[in-house]
């Protein structure tokens, strides 16, 4: 993993400048040399003030990964879970991603602190925050926004076929007459250490 847990912010565009989402990798993995606490992960995402959590993980990936009951634990901790389940390595049909990101945007526009992971947080995640940055900025190309992840995230963000997924969603939304806002992205490291992507 490029990061222990927690998160790498995308700070979106100005109209969204004051919103938080997260990028993170799967809270209390336990998995070949990986021995995340779930608890201790929980209390992070608790003091982060996580109010909406999207699980891209199936089922199947949280009893291989050790973390069967994690849905209900978030839950149980007040976090609103949003579970879209994509096998990994796969990317989201079209249909299912414009609904993962229609959840999303009600989410950053009603000031909640939203957090989105998958397995490593790097393949479905990083293209969900794509298909966001593009979906919120008609000035940006596709390779800008994979770039922008990338430089965030590691050269291992967004494989190959999530990038042909992306070039797809991106003719969706071109397609749209819905108004969106102009972004351009740098990353810099903010007071606390983390990486964010900054308009």
């Amino acid at each position: 993993f490029i990061f222990l847990l927690f998160p790498k912010r995308l700070s979106l565009s100005p109209a969204y400048s004051s919103k938080f989402l997260g990028l993170c990798s799967l809270p209390g993995c336990r998995f070949k040399d990986v021995r995340r606490n779930l608890q201790k992960d929980i209390e992070e995402l608790k003091n982060y003030g996580t109010q909406d959590i999207f699980v891209l993980c199936t089922r199947g990936e949280l009893l291989k990964y050790r973390v069967p009951n994690l849905i209900d634990t978030y839950q149980q901790h007040g976090i609103c879970v949003h579970h879209y389940p994509i096998p990994d390595g796969d990317a989201p049909d079209i249909a299912k991603c414009y609904k993962i990101l229609e959840e999303l945007r009600s989410c950053l526009e009603s000031n909640r602190k939203t957090i989105v992971h998958c397995y490593g947080g790097l393949g479905r995640s990083c293209l969900v925050a794509a298909c966001l940055l593009l979906q919120l900025s008609e000035a940006l190309a596709p390779q800008q926004a994979i770039e922008s992840l990338r430089s965030l995230r590691g050269s291992g963000a967004i494989q190959t076929i999530k990038v042909t997924r992306l070039q797809q969603v991106t003719h969706v939304l071109k397609q749209e007459q819905r108004p969106r806002t102009v972004l351009s992205s740098t990353t810099q490291r903010d007071p606390s250490g983390f990486e964010m992507l900054h308009s």
